[in-house]
């Protein structure tokens, strides 16, 4: 199954109209040739004088402030731009990541308690006697997404705490269950397509396990809240697509069935009655990411009737 012309352009235009700026600009760097620095331009307007990025890059805090979830959001688009480590943008961010590590603690903090101060969705709560959000309790998140890009530019990073946020990382690794959560999974999976031997192939070794535990395999489940084969895998050249070949054939074709009338995919998660106003702004901004980045998989893997003329 592709997603036709009729289906691509009305996708176009939902994108052109109500998805933020940003995400237009990536939309046109990933379809249409576009400038790779309209795209910079776009994602330096949420990042603040510390380095870090906030003002709602992650739609689900409503937060001016940085803090080190969103600073990897920012650093998800560099990735995906190829912003080089002598830019700006990612000087900024590795300066915010090696300003912003706990050194007594060991870690980063996802999130500060001032986003309890803003429309936010339950589960980033902040809950100060715990000293971080809800139940979350991860190293791996933020944390291995982190040292994914003080890997990727190492030339920023001291070499003497670049071995020992590796080793946490690893470690945290290794102790986390295979039924592990599935954003700590992704954390890793980043750190994964940089981290060099010995720790790359002891790493892939723990992930592939997990993806077999973790993975919704079938229609029955992607409606729901978790990891799909093609979050696991969003190309083709993922270490994990082997792993879930047919799987990942039956997702593609479901994803294009679930493209709505009007051009977007949506969330499959809400607030539950938490800011319902401003869940409304986040919900339109969501759309927007995740239809574009629906599309670049959909391109990934050869369904897009546009990429084949």
């Amino acid at each position: 199954m592709q997603l036709t012309r009729e289906q691509f352009d009305r996708v176009k235009a939902y994108v052109m109209r109500e998805a933020r700026p940003l995400d237009r600009q990536l939309f046109r760097y990933y379809f249409e040739g576009g400038d790779s620095d309209k795209v910079a331009r776009e994602l330096a307007a949420f990042q603040n004088e510390d380095g870090g990025f906030g003002h709602s890059l992650e739609p689900d805090f409503r937060l001016i402030a940085s803090s080190s979830l969103a600073t990897t959001v920012g650093m998800q688009y560099a990735r995906a731009i190829g912003l080089p480590s002598e830019h700006p943008i990612v000087k900024g961010a590795i300066g915010y990541f090696l300003n912003k590590y706990d050194e007594k603690k060991k870690k980063w903090q996802i999130v500060p308690k001032e986003v309890n101060n803003v429309p936010h969705a339950p589960w980033w709560h902040f809950d100060e006697g715990n000293d971080f959000p809800g139940e979350h309790d991860s190293w791996a998140n933020p944390g291995a997404e982190i040292v994914a890009y003080l890997y990727e530019h190492r030339s920023l990073v001291p070499a003497t705490f670049l071995a020992e946020v590796t080793e946490n990382a690893m470690q945290a690794a290794r102790t986390a269950p295979l039924e592990m959560e599935i954003h700590d999974f992704y954390c890793f999976a980043r750190l994964l397509d940089v981290i060099p031997d010995p720790y790359r192939t002891e790493l892939f070794d723990k992930l592939s396990s997990s993806v077999r535990v973790i993975t919704a395999l079938g229609p029955s489940e992607w409606d729901d809240y978790g990891a799909k084969p093609l979050q696991i895998a969003p190309s083709p050249h993922s270490p994990f697509a082997p792993l879930l070949e047919k799987q990942i054939a039956e997702n593609l074709d479901y994803e294009i069935k679930q493209l709505g009338e009007e051009g977007y995919w949506k969330p499959n998660w809400s607030w539950f009655g938490h800011y319902e106003d401003v869940w409304k702004q986040a919900e339109i901004e969501w759309r927007g990411y995740l239809t574009v980045h629906m599309l670049k998989v959909l391109q990934n893997y050869g369904r897009l009737e546009t990429s084949q003329d």
